[in-house]
């Protein structure tokens, strides 16, 4: 684990506070047995360098332009110990997982019983050991960031993710892709993770409310609750008919979803008694996206229809024709909801692509419109009104991606030749932009405090009080 030269650059140049002049200790609180001649020449300085996201004092030499830091301050920093056998060094790092053996005057060291070496040999100042900062915490489990030089006590997770959430408690959860079976992984805010779940299922699970649970179903249709809290998962109820685009009341009580094989009825399950009840059944396939009003008194949700075949009386192959005319996607409300006598009522015509639907506060509704020829270079932001009489444009400036109702505001991502820009969008149109990047994103997630995960490229980006950390790799 040779130590990069740019990363030694970054660390050596951090701003130089105070010399100091050291008492005599050992880096494990005793001498070392072995100097290096001249080594008691260097000068001691104090570097201030960030670890886990907290700024520190470290004790530094330079020797032939290569930083060396104090291993007791280093170790202290990474939360690391130091044993001392001898003339040998033992450091162990927090959890136990990786151990250094390394001594004064000598470039080989060994990590978890591998032989490696030093650029520079450690050396002995003042009765305090130096180490090349680098080599020790990738020896360690840890990591520098390549353009700033912030030291990591545990390497940012590396692989594909998708699917960001925020908990109660504003922890990040997402979804590690490339995981052999798809796990849930929460991150914290310096990159540190632990694996929060191994249930598959749980990918794309619908967070209540309050962010304290998320329901999600198996492969046979049953419903599950996952406590954001602790990771335990209750079954609910007993029903194991197919549920599909899961959704919570505002107050968190019921569940709503597309309900059966063809996606023909809308259902909820009250979580005080797991019990199933049917808000729609008029025999209409292919429902979805359904949402509910905060007052739950109102529900909109898409219906997409598909080619409808004909042919002759014979039923010939050759005279089978189909008709797409009235193919596409449209929005239906229903309102008065526990009224048997509510119809749905159709609200879009246009044969434009429908994504994203949401009901807004005030119970008008928005969606994505796109050109399914893909002639118009936006797809845009549309508004129906509460009372479904109006569609207009919301926001057609920028190129649409995703939209989302949190906590009452509504947001989107959008893409234009700067970017990709994730908005906060008013009820008259005007946008606020909340995030920026060059790079692609394809998912996101705001936490009650207004912090913001993205998925860009694959990789975890937070933003949080205007900067930006990738938490993995």
């Amino acid at each position: 684990m040779k130590m990069s030269r740019v990363l030694g650059m970054i660390l050596a140049s951090a701003v130089v506070t105070s010399a100091a002049t050291l008492t005599s200790a050992a880096a494990a609180g005793q001498k070392p047995a072995a100097t290096q001649s001249g080594a008691s020449q260097l000068k001691v300085v104090n570097q201030s360098v960030v670890i886990d996201g907290a700024s520190i004092s470290l004790k530094s030499v330079t020797v032939n332009q290569v930083a060396l830091y104090s291993l007791r301050d280093l170790a202290g920093g990474l939360g690391a110990s130091i044993k001392q056998s001898g003339t040998e060094l033992t450091v162990t790092d927090s959890m136990g997982l990786h151990a250094v053996i390394l001594k004064a005057g000598a470039k080989s060291y060994r990590v978890d019983g591998s032989d490696a070496q030093f650029a520079v040999a450690p050396q002995s100042v003042q009765g305090s050991l130096y180490v090349e900062p680098i080599a020790l915490v990738n020896a360690l489990g840890g990591e520098a960031l390549p353009d700033t030089g912030e030291i990591r006590s545990m390497a940012r997770l590396s692989g594909q993710f998708s699917a960001p959430l925020f908990d109660a408690a504003g922890n990040l959860l997402v979804t590690q892709e490339d995981a052999e079976i798809p796990q849930l992984i929460k991150i914290g805010k310096n990159g540190q993770y632990d694996v929060f779940s191994n249930n598959g299922n749980i990918v794309g699970a619908a967070l209540s409310p309050d962010r304290t649970a998320a329901a999600f179903t198996d492969e046979n249709g049953a419903l599950f609750l996952l406590n954001m809290g602790n990771g335990t998962v209750k079954r609910l109820g007993t029903d194991t008919s197919v549920k599909t685009d899961l959704t919570w009341s505002a107050d968190g009580k019921k569940i709503y979803f597309i309900q059966g094989d063809k996606q023909e009825k809308i259902a909820y399950i009250s979580l005080d008694e797991a019990k199933v009840t049917e808000v729609l059944a008029d025999k209409v396939e292919n429902k979805s996206e359904v949402q509910v009003s905060a007052d739950g008194k109102k529900l909109v949700y898409f219906v997409t229809a598909t080619g409808k075949a004909e042919t002759d009386k014979e039923g010939t192959e050759g005279s089978l024709t189909i008709d797409y005319s009235k193919a596409g996607t449209q929005a239906f409300s229903l309102e008065k909801l526990g009224n048997k006598e509510a119809k749905p009522v159709q609200l879009t015509k246009d044969q434009d692509n429908k994504l994203y639907l949401s009901i807004l506060p005030d119970g008008s509704a928005s969606y994505i419109s796109a050109d399914p020829e893909g002639q118009l270079q936006n797809s845009v932001l549309k508004l129906i009104s509460p009372d479904g009489t109006k569609i207009s444009n919301l926001v057609a400036d920028v190129d649409v991606v995703s939209s989302e109702v949190i906590g009452g505001k509504l947001m989107i991502l959008a893409e234009d030749a700067n970017g990709c820009h994730l908005f906060e969008v008013a009820p008259a149109g005007a946008k606020t932009e909340l995030f920026g990047t060059k790079a692609a994103v394809s998912e996101w997630a705001v936490a009650a405090d207004g912090t913001i995960a993205v998925i860009a490229d694959g990789k975890v980006i937070l933003v949080k009080d205007g900067k930006t950390t990738e938490l993995t790799k």
